[in-house]
């Protein structure tokens, strides 16, 4: 993100493209500037237009559009083919791949947004721009951002899933306990960014919250919510062989056991 007078940018990598994270990438960009702009001039990616109808009316993404009236700024798309429309940003595309990327190594993705924070405060907003011949960061005290609002938008990733009989969800490769009295109920799960999931009912109502869990195939199972479930009985087949089986050996008939020689004998007898 690079804010129109000042020059001032923003950078920040994900591997992930949907809503949420964009939006994330939104919040984390205006604490970072210290305020909102008052508008947003941004390409038709689904996560901001989900199309455009006749005379170009534009079908807004409805959470980025709640998103945008909670911050206060106004949302502008690109022309359609026309990215030439937000040149100060295409152009910082190019200066971050040859100014930062090249020869970057990082461990992992906080590695690397880690590196690019630094980056921004010693090199990228501190450089004298080409355009307006200071550095950006000497501008920022005249641009005019709103304030931030006291909470933060909720982004958490929100998906649906039924749980099974065995009173767990599934979410990412790796499952999740629910209790007892809401198997096989249709649930809403969110993800939050610290790293939560949430479970709740059709009413909105919290029933479960766990760690998310990294990997896959990996379970997490709360006790709590399989207590008061009654206990599983025996099978009877398995104790009616248990208890008959001794019977039936006694009924066996006795069986003389011989050495293998003497079959052996025999056997050359039949020869002879």
């Amino acid at each position: 993100m690079t804010l129109g007078y000042s020059r001032m940018l923003y950078l920040e990598f994900t591997t992930r493209a949907d809503v949420s994270t964009w939006l994330r990438c939104h919040q984390h960009a205006f604490e970072y500037f210290g305020g909102v702009p008052e508008e947003i001039l941004h390409d038709n990616l689904k996560t901001a237009v989900l199309s455009r109808g006749a005379g170009g009316k534009i079908h807004w993404n409805a959470r980025y559009l709640d998103f945008a009236l909670y911050y206060g700024f106004t949302p502008y798309p690109c022309k359609p083919y026309r990215a030439q429309t937000k040149g100060k940003v295409e152009r910082m595309v190019g200066y971050v791949r040859q100014n930062f990327w090249v020869g970057t190594h990082f461990v992992d993705l906080d590695d690397l947004n880690g590196q690019g924070l630094e980056w921004l405060a010693n090199v990228a907003n501190v450089r004298l721009h080409g355009t307006t011949g200071v550095p950006p960061l000497s501008r920022m005290a005249e641009e005019t951002l709103h304030p931030l609002p006291p909470q933060r938008f909720d982004t958490s990733l929100l998906t649906h899933r039924r749980a099974g009989r065995g009173c767990t969800v599934h979410y990412r490769g790796n499952v999740y306990s629910v209790p007892a009295q809401h198997a096989q109920q249709m649930l809403l799960l969110r993800e939050t960014e610290d790293g939560r999931l949430g479970i709740y009912t059709a009413e909105q109502i919290l029933i479960a919250e766990h760690r998310l869990l990294s990997g896959r195939f990996q379970r997490c199972l709360l006790p709590e919510h399989y207590a008061g479930l009654p206990r599983s009985a025996p099978r009877q087949p398995a104790l009616l062989a248990r208890q008959v089986a001794p019977d039936l050996r006694d009924l066996a008939p006795q069986v003389e056991v011989r050495p293998l020689s003497l079959y052996a004998q025999l056997l050359e007898g039949d020869h002879e």
